[in-house]
């Protein structure tokens, strides 16, 4: 198996702070209040509770990350497109090069007008921090923040630097150690 990204206690406790801008409300108010931002904008979502809600506001994301899981529940979204699906094995407080192998190609795709959906076997938590590092410049990537709305990330230089830190910050184990 290949390297992978370990999140460390330390980290654990940075990541509850929002990589972006969080949206507070209700389901599905804080979606129906986002949704010019999101116009025009090659959008991803990470977690299955916020595709969802992005499909039902008429909005297709270019690439979604999801697990079938919610708050450590089994959960089966609606989420019933044309997309091209791929899955993934990625165990729960890791980013597998699996799963980052799978946003680049999803990216890929995207850029020439493919949706992607990445299944994530396991956990996908975390996919917001490659997501913003592999989205183009402009985009918008969202996740949920559970119990308090949804995080709406713009990409920028800016906010690749911090996500690129926060991955620099996590354990690289390889397997066997």
């Amino acid at each position: 198996m290949m390297p992978y990204f370990r999140l460390t206690p330390e980290l654990r406790g940075e990541l509850k702070r929002p990589l972006g801008r969080l949206i507070r409300g209700e389901i599905p108010e804080p979606y129906r209040r986002i949704r010019d931002e999101l116009e025009g904008k090659l959008v991803v979502t990470v977690g299955d509770v916020v595709t969802e809600n992005v499909l039902k506001l008429g909005i297709r994301p270019d690439l979604a990350v999801y697990d079938h899981r919610t708050k450590r529940r089994d959960y089966t979204p609606q989420i019933d497109d044309d997309a091209l699906l791929i899955t993934v094995r990625n165990p729960p407080g890791t980013i597998t090069k699996a799963l980052l192998n799978a946003i680049r190609k999803g990216f890929g795709l995207a850029g020439k007008g493919r949706r992607v959906r990445i299944v994530v076997d396991g956990e996908e938590d975390l996919a917001a921090i490659p997501a913003v590092l592999y989205a183009p410049i402009g985009s918008v990537v969202l996740y949920g923040q559970p119990d308090e709305g949804v995080v709406l990330i713009r990409v920028t230089p800016e906010c690749k630097r911090r996500c690129g830190k926060l991955m620099s910050k996590m354990e690289v184990v390889h397997d066997g150690d």
